[in-house]
């Protein structure tokens, strides 16, 4: 993807747009604040930056699937002792058998998340934010990190914190590492990001109808 002929400025002005929005939404609390947000992180950089025109950017392929196959074999195993053994033991909450209907309302609030959440935000994201404006920043931050993976998992945490009016929330900057390199290993491309996303959306879900 071409990196942006305008600077910072343009993008800037996009993201605490769209944080600015998240905040209010959520401090008066406006029903309609989950399906708003999609639409704004979409259509902004798409309707307002005319360098932005991503080709292929949701195909999936060869490149990363190695990555988000392990990866996600990792989490999926390793993430649930540990979420509730955190809770359990440090939080003092109480593990409980849902019931089949609890369960899957989890599951579908997951799914739920993907429109809401998973396409929305990787699109804004990683394929406008890290893979279109910072393009150029290929140098390594930290180990495997990218100096654009960084900066873009920065912005992903401070947007989170402010939309749910919560600090703990700028947590997710750490998912977002991995996001990015998905991405970065996708050559661009979001399949596998958002695909992570999903899962992990699920399984949040899915996980806290066992605790009480």
């Amino acid at each position: 993807m071409e990196n942006s002929k305008k600077g910072f400025l343009l993008p800037l002005i996009l993201f605490f747009s769209a944080a600015a929005a998240s905040y209010f939404m959520n401090k008066f609390r406006w029903e309609g604040r989950y399906f708003v947000l999609p639409f704004i992180l979409i259509l902004l950089p798409v309707f307002l930056d005319k360098s932005f025109r991503p080709k292929d950017f949701w195909r999936p392929g060869r490149d990363g699937f190695k990555l988000f196959f392990w990866v996600t074999l990792a989490v999926l195993l390793l993430y649930p002792p540990l979420f509730f053994g955190f809770l359990v033991k440090f939080r003092g909450a109480a593990f409980v058998t849902p019931q089949a209907g609890e369960i899957l309302n989890g599951v579908l609030k997951g799914l739920l998340a993907i429109a809401v959440a998973a396409i929305p935000e990787e699109f804004f994201f990683r394929c406008y934010i890290q893979e279109h404006i910072l393009a150029d920043r290929n140098k390594k931050f930290l180990g495997p990190v990218t100096q654009k993976n960084m900066i873009t998992s920065l912005l992903f945490g401070l947007i989170h914190a402010l939309a749910f009016l919560n600090i703990t929330r700028a947590i997710t900057f750490f998912p977002s590492l991995l996001f990015g390199l998905f991405t970065e290993k996708s050559r661009g491309r979001i399949f596998y990001s958002i695909a992570f996303h999903a899962v992990s959306n699920i399984l949040q879900f899915t996980l806290w109808t066992f605790i009480e």
